[in-house]
């Protein structure tokens, strides 16, 4: 790492220093929620004042707890560097002012299934299949709220902005992608495609259906349906990354650190940019609307 390297603090426990200093950071403490959290290897800050008082480029946020993830439009307005860890649901209020202090501010949310091999494979494939995209079905995709942001993330990608959803138990367009493999809920996308999502039949698998073809993809592999396997490339990172860290998440850090390095230039082009506030408050709208599907037992318009 480079004496010169950008520094950083940690608020909150989504993270570990050693994923920021693995993507070129210079960590520089940590502010807790509570006096006997342990800081792990950094020293803690008495307040967010005195953060904000050291002369940092960038922070990682936890945004799971709403006191920290409250800091967000400070932080940002002061000029720092954000990078969210995980998707945590943010207020939609505190998301609004947010992005209102500072509209210009580097922010990096670790939505972290975009930089996976299988999806960059995808959006490569995409292209090439001569015709919009009608269709999207995912079998085998996790529970939770988590996996459920990531996978709006992504098919917001594939096939535009969410603009309805529906939830079982409401009236789903269809009860099933085959014998077995219930659907649990839908999107309505603003290109007139429909995501169908199932639980069953795991491991994940999601099928594009276009006019003249199909592409199939998932963590195992990827295909045009009727021919051959596409190759996925690996991902690596460094052995000094916790075991279980994301690829996508040191991604994300490492493009914040580029990006801030760069300014006054423009941000890194090369590989996916992570997703921002606005993506975020994209998903958040589409997993509310979903609760509220269910709630209702009826479609929801976005």
């Amino acid at each position: 790492m480079r004496p010169d390297s950008p520094r950083a603090a940690l608020i909150g426990d989504a993270l570990d220093g050693q994923v920021l200093r693995a993507a070129g950071w210079r960590v520089s403490g940590a502010l807790q929620l509570l006096p006997y959290d342990d800081p792990g290897d950094v020293p803690s800050y008495a307040s967010l004042d005195e953060l904000l008082e050291d002369g940092l480029q960038g922070v990682a946020l936890s945004g799971s707890d709403p006191h920290l993830a409250g800091h967000l439009p400070d932080l940002l307005a002061a000029g720092l560097a954000v990078l969210l860890p995980t998707p945590a649901p943010l207020d939609p209020e505190l998301l609004r002012v947010a992005r209102e202090a500072a509209p210009e501010a580097l922010t990096a949310v670790g939505l972290v299934q975009r930089w996976e091999p299988w999806v960059g494979t995808t959006g490569a494939a995409l292209p090439l299949a001569g015709g919009p995209l009608l269709q999207c079905t995912v079998r085998g995709w996790p529970r939770g709220q988590v996996a459920a942001a990531e996978l709006v993330d992504l098919t917001r990608q594939w096939c535009g902005d969410v603009v309805g959803v529906t939830a079982a138990p409401a009236r789903l367009p269809a009860a099933e992608l085959a014998p077995g493999v219930p659907v649990a809920w839908s999107l309505l996308h603003e290109s007139g495609a429909t995501t169908l999502v199932s639980h069953e039949d795991a491991p994940p698998v999601v099928r594009l259906s276009f006019a003249t073809a199909r592409w199939e993809a998932g963590p195992l592999g990827a295909r045009w349906v009727g021919g051959a396997e596409v190759p996925l490339p690996s991902a690596r990172m460094p052995g000094t990354v916790p075991p279980g860290t994301p690829a996508g998440l040191l991604a994300c850090a490492t493009w914040l650190r580029e990006a801030v390095e760069a300014e006054p230039g423009p941000a890194p082009a090369a590989g996916p940019a992570p997703a921002g506030l606005g993506d975020l408050q994209a998903v958040e709208r589409a997993l509310s609307a979903l609760r509220e599907s269910a709630r209702r037992e009826l479609p929801v318009e976005l």
